[in-house]
């Protein structure tokens, strides 16, 4: 949006007559989609870590260093990290 659209639009609220129940209701609406974006950037965050975890356990295992862990130790260890 332009700056000028930008101020005819807060004008317009400006003019409405909004009690303090609806003046949440607009700003919980006008922050919605950021909240949107950092709830999608953690389940990014989760998919990238586990897949860095999941990696790394194959190399240990491709070097000899250890065993694959079974998809329920896996787990177990992301839950017992804070990660699931």
């Amino acid at each position: 949006m332009t700056t000028m659209a930008l101020n005819n639009l807060w004008t317009y609220l400006q003019g409405l007559s909004l009690a303090k129940k609806d003046r949440e209701w607009l700003a919980a609406k006008l922050l919605e989609p950021t909240a949107k974006e950092e709830e999608i950037a953690q389940q990014q965050s989760f998919v990238k870590e586990s897949l860095y975890r999941a990696l790394d356990e194959v190399k240990r295992a491709k070097m000899g260093e250890s065993q694959l862990m079974t998809e329920e130790e896996f787990f177990k260890k992301l839950d017992e990290d804070g990660i699931v």
